[in-house]
Formats: C-alpha cells, structure tokens, sequence
C-alpha cells in the first residue's frame, strides 16, 4: 500500500520475512536501544534548545513539525552514516511533515491499485505533471537510493567518523542474499524505517503534549516526579532511570493506547491451520484483521476510552499488568513493530525533557480538538481531519 512490496513491512512469505527481520534485530533489541539512548537524549536536548528559542521570541511551535523534526533526526542518525538534521532548519523542517502525510494520504489508492506506483520511476517531469502527490516520494526515494549506493561503493563510512557502522551499513556487510542487499529493496526498507520510525512517535508525543498540558492535575503530578528524579532539568538522567517511574510509565502506556500506533487493520494468515472462533470455523489461508482503534477504545476494557487517564494503569505491577495485554500500538507477535523500544525510549526520553524544562509553560493555542486531534481519518496512522492546522503551543512563563 506504500509502493513496497519487497519491504520488510510487506514481505509476505514466513521465511524470508523473517530472514529479513532478523538482520536488525540486534539493531532494535532493548539492550541496543539503551546503548544508544545518548544518541537520543543529545536530540531531545537539541529540540529543547529550540523551543527555549521560540520561548524568548513568543513564537507558536507546531508540535507535529517540532516532533518529526526529532524522531526524524533519531531514525536517520541511526539507519544512515548521519542525520538529516532537521532540528536545525527552521521551523522544524515542516516539508519533512508534509512527505510522510503525503505517502500516507495516498495509501488506500496505491493499496487498491498498485500499478500506479511504479510510474514514479518515469522522468520527473511526468511525475510532477500527472502524479503531483507522488512527487515528494519521488524525489525523496532517489535521495534514499544515492544514500545507500553511496554506502555500497564505499563512498560514506560513518564507522570511521562515529564509531559505530549504520543500519544499512551493517546490512550491506551482512551475509544477506544478495536480491536483499539491491538498492532498491532497500531504498522500500529506508522508506519503512524512516516513516514508522518518524511519524507515528511524533503523533505519540504530540498528543501526550497536549493532553498533559490540557490536564494541570496530570502536569502537576509528572512535574512533581521528574522534578524528584531530575533536580537539574539540563542534567537528566539515563532511560533505564526513567523507565522506573511511575507515573510517567503510566503517561507513556497512556500515550500508547490514545493514540493507537496504526489504525489500519493489519492483515494476519495462519497458512496451514485453521482457526476456529466461537462457532465459526476460519479455513487456512484466510486473512484475518482487525484495527488498533476497536481494542483501545472498547469502553469495557477501557472505560471513558477518549479521556486520557494515565492513573487507569497503575498501579503497574496489577493493573498496569492487566491491561497491557490489551495494548496493541505495536501488535503482537512475530510482526509486531520492529521499532517498538526505540519508539518507547523516545517517548520516556522526549516527555521528561521538555516538561522537566518547559512543564507548565506550554498553552496550546489554535488548537480545536476535533479538528486537529482526534482520529477522523485512517491514513495507515490516525489523521486528524485533513484542515487541521495542527497542535500548536506557545511556551510562556509560569
């Protein structure tokens, strides 16, 4: 449905899915992500310098631009020789924004009729004349394919400079057969990594943003636990620290649950057995799915399901326990997100920073809930309506 039929995401075969997942796992395993939680903390201070800067000019900051620009900057840094650097350009690189709501707005089209996609690889020109939506991922998909043939050739080597090899690094050097190493397979692995690995942690912390800064009782009660935990807000302290936290693990699952992961329904097949549910008998081979949104929002297991309620969870080890079972932002199983620590460690990481430093400062301004924050659209990602201005903040003094 993104024009990536050979990406991991939608590889489709068991084995070669798997063959294919596990030359990153140890890229995406836990214990990697707290390696390389300094990498992220380094960009979440970066993005608070830059809302310390829209705080001395009294300038509105679109969260969904601020927020991308950081997740953006985390997955780049780690899949390529370097980052792209969009918490440097102004205004958080908000053309970067528009990319992934461009691939995704598209997708239904493209998942119905994927003959389309492969015109992108007619002239520009033609592109930008007859298929203007696709045009962004065009461009982008050539920068993808320079990056990683760069890296094939020898020609960018980030191990020397960083001291530590990439994500696509590592894969060309891997024992990998070698349809799996072509640029263009990878060029559809880029575009998966770098879009699930951007946008949808962006909306997560977008969201918790606005629900916590909307809620002074929630703010409160987090600014009183990271203050505890974190004396000097330009000190934090590591994410193996902050994972043991309470309220903020509670605001975290909280986060996860409101705003779904994936609202699309992912397909599963069990190929060989069938499945028998209540009185009905499902053959093999039959897709079975079923989106994030019917589970998070069932008011039996989750009741007032739209209010963000981060004491629902605890106490952790009970009832935080209990309804985890029922947190699918990242699915279950052998497909599940294969980013799903990494999306974590940013959520921990990207709240403490910016309300240890900025919690109650933030007061979101031409925002309309309806419009520009709950679910009105399925885009793959939940999409708020499609004139939405975002969720915007100015940050002032207490």
């Amino acid at each position: 449905m993104f024009g990536t039929p050979n990406s991991i995401l939608a590889t489709v075969d068991h084995d070669v899915h798997r063959r294919r997942r596990s030359a990153y796992s140890n890229f995406f395993s836990k214990q990697s992500i707290r390696k390389y939680s300094p990498i992220v903390q380094s960009c979440v201070d970066k993005l608070c310098r830059r809302l310390q800067e829209h705080r001395s000019t009294g300038r509105k900051v679109n969260l969904m631009h601020a927020y991308t620009a950081l997740t953006s900057d985390v997955v780049t840094e780690y899949s390529f020789p370097a980052s792209y650097g969009l918490l440097d350009q102004p205004d958080f690189a908000p053309d970067h924004y528009e990319l992934w709501i461009s691939i995704l707005s598209g997708s239904h089209l493209l998942k119905q009729f994927p003959w389309i996609f492969p015109l992108i690889s007619f002239p520009l020109w033609f592109v930008e004349r007859y298929l203007p939506h696709l045009a962004v991922t065009y461009r982008w998909r050539k920068t993808w394919a320079e990056q990683i043939h760069n890296i094939k050739v020898g020609n960018d080597d980030s191990e020397e400079r960083r001291g530590r090899p990439s994500i696509f690094e590592t894969l060309l050097d891997s024992d990998l057969p070698p349809f799996d190493k072509s640029v263009g397979r990878l060029v559809e692995d880029a575009q998966t990594l770098l879009g699930a690995g951007s946008i949808t942690t962006s909306l997560a912390l977008a969201l918790a943003t606005y629900y916590i800064s909307c809620n002074k009782s929630v703010e409160a009660r987090l600014m009183e636990e990271l203050t505890s935990a974190m004396p000097d807000p330009n000190n934090p302290p590591p994410l193996v620290e902050l994972e043991k936290l309470t309220y903020l693990s509670a605001i975290v699952l909280e986060t996860l649950r409101i705003s779904y992961g994936v609202s699309h329904r992912l397909q599963r097949v069990c190929p060989d057995q069938a499945i028998t549910y209540n009185y009905y008998v499902l053959p093999p081979g039959t897709p079975i799915s079923m989106t994030a949104v019917h589970i998070h929002d069932d008011p039996i297991i989750f009741p007032d399901p739209r209010t963000f309620k981060p004491e629902r969870w605890l106490p952790l080890e009970t009832e935080g326990a209990r309804l985890q079972k029922y947190l699918v932002a990242f699915s279950k199983g052998s497909r599940q997100c294969l980013a799903m620590h990494l999306g974590t460690a940013e959520l921990y990481l990207g709240l403490a920073g910016v309300f240890r430093r900025f919690g109650g400062q933030l007061r979101v301004v031409d925002t309309v809930r309806e419009r520009d924050v709950e679910l009105t659209h399925d885009f793959f990602t939940p999409t708020a309506q499609l004139d939405s201005k975002g969720i915007c903040v100015v940050i002032g003094g207490n």
